[in-house]
């Protein structure tokens, strides 16, 4: 399909386009715009809040010899506790999809810190030896918000920011889960130190766990009081349209489904993004494990490495993030970034083989500024090859691949490293990474929703005739 026809594509699902010469004025206030200085508190509510959702994904992997030890079980199902945040969104992310459709902006946000607010309150109450399944019914309650965080970024930044704006916003949405995976792998090995008596250990989760739950609370009070839904007026013409559009056209969750899994570029961006976060996923979860094979007594170590990992990748979130908006190349950027990914995790599997600790510390901060940072491009890619559909429906499937991906890969490496080591698990996720970056060069480089801001002049309702035309398009 050639651009000329994407972007007539884009303008007849709108049902809402009358490209003009001249001065023509507008003969509707429906596309009136207006940016508001409150997206900014929205944003910090949202940081907020999926911070400390996020922060509890590695809270005990990156302590698994620990937290084995305490609760007397398995390394693999210690790893659970962070594949649950992968397994619940795919179970329950078109359910959730559907609940953000009927609830709204606003209430969605509610449900999802409750629930994680709740879901840290029973942790604490899960101190104790014998009470590892109460944890795993806190984690769990926690996991399956990210049926619904993981989808918002994209959304967030369309509703509250200005087209010039949307890749910093999506990128600083993405910041908060960052610093909150960030903040568990320093803080956790630090408050929960590996003692020799289980009293010890557990007064040490029993500290994780309250700070963690008053926090969430205190984020839960100011999500339902400050939190709102869209603005008044849209900010920018490409929401207006896809607001006008999703008033005029209902549709089920079937078909707008059914075309993007006919949109071969958003494929492969979903297979390419699931590869590399997946290996991202790994890597987070059996960095303990992985470490303590080469350095003995390593737990806070590995901790340090993790947040080095998330930290840099936050710098290159907003970095990549500003990049966009300031260029729009979207193909070019992420295929840069892509092959120093790959650079990076070649260069952290070495020199962790080669057992050179600072080397470790180094090409994590290149690792994690790379990959970490590519989640952010993911969601603008994938804004781009869909639009106008709908961001958190194109995010929710983007990420069911990163999620089946993470699951499988995790399962996958964590056996090679029961039974071989780490050396295969190191090899394993070169391949993925490389497999990743071979997918996003034969990816097209499309741009729907760049090409509708700047091609088209937006100053009304097109009514019945052109509405015809384009249910013509749509069914050829």
């Amino acid at each position: 399909m050639t651009e000329e026809k994407d972007l007539n594509e884009v303008l007849c699902v709108n049902n809402l386009v009358k490209v003009v010469n001249g001065n023509e004025k507008s003969n509707s206030n429906s596309l009136e715009t207006k940016v508001y200085k409150k997206r900014w508190l929205i944003l910090a509510l949202y940081i907020l809040y999926t911070g400390m959702s996020n922060a509890q994904w590695i809270q005990y992997s990156i302590i698994a010899n620990v937290v084995s030890r305490y609760y007397g079980v398995s390394s693999t199902t210690v790893d659970w506790t962070a594949m649950s945040f992968m397994a619940y969104y795919v179970i329950f992310i078109f359910p959730a999809t559907y609940m953000v459709d009927r609830v709204g902006f606003r209430w969605t946000n509610i449900i999802c810190c409750g629930v994680t607010c709740l879901g840290s309150w029973v942790k604490v109450l899960s101190v104790s030896p014998d009470r590892f399944y109460v944890t795993f019914i806190g984690q769990s309650l926690v996991a399956t918000t990210q049926t619904i965080i993981l989808t918002l970024p994209g959304r967030l930044a369309a509703q509250w920011f200005a087209a010039n704006e949307l890749s910093t916003a999506t990128s600083l949405s993405i910041f908060g889960t960052q610093i909150g995976i960030a903040l568990s792998f320093l803080l956790t090995p630090i408050i929960v130190k590996n003692h020799e008596n289980l009293e010890d250990i557990g007064a040490g989760l029993s500290h994780l766990f309250w700070i963690v739950a008053i926090i969430m609370t205190i984020a839960f009070v100011l999500v339902v009081i400050l939190f709102e839904d869209d603005p008044k007026l849209p900010p920018s013409k490409t929401r207006a349209l896809q607001k006008l559009n999703q008033m005029e056209v209902e549709e089920s969750i079937v078909q707008p489904i059914k075309r993007l899994f006919k949109n071969k570029s958003f494929l492969l961006l979903c297979n390419s993004y699931g590869l590399g976060i997946g290996v991202l996923n790994v890597v987070g979860t059996l960095l303990n494990q992985i470490y303590l094979a080469h350095f003995e007594h390593g737990e806070q170590d590995a901790g340090r490495i993790g947040l080095t990992i998330t930290m840099t990748g936050v710098v290159g979130s907003v970095s990549f993030g500003v990049i966009l908006d300031r260029t729009h190349k979207y193909k070019e950027t992420t295929v840069i970034v892509y092959f120093f990914s790959l650079i990076g995790q070649i260069s952290f599997s070495m020199f962790m083989w080669l057992e050179m600790k600072w080397m470790v510390y180094l090409s994590a901060i290149f690792l994690g500024f790379f990959l970490v940072g590519y989640v952010a491009l993911g969601y603008e890619m994938c804004a781009e090859y869909t639009y106008p559909e709908s961001e958190e429906k194109t995010a929710a499937i983007l990420n069911v691949a990163n999620n089946v991906y993470g699951i499988v890969l995790i399962l996958i490496m964590g056996r090679l490293l029961e039974v071989y080591g780490d050396i295969p698990v190191h090899v394993g996720l070169c391949v993925m990474i490389l497999s990743g970056f071979i997918m996003t060069v034969l990816t097209k480089d499309v741009q729907r929703r760049q090409d509708a801001r700047k091609s088209v002049h937006y100053v009304g309702v097109e009514q019945s005739e052109k509405s015809n035309e384009c249910n013509g398009v749509e069914k050829n």
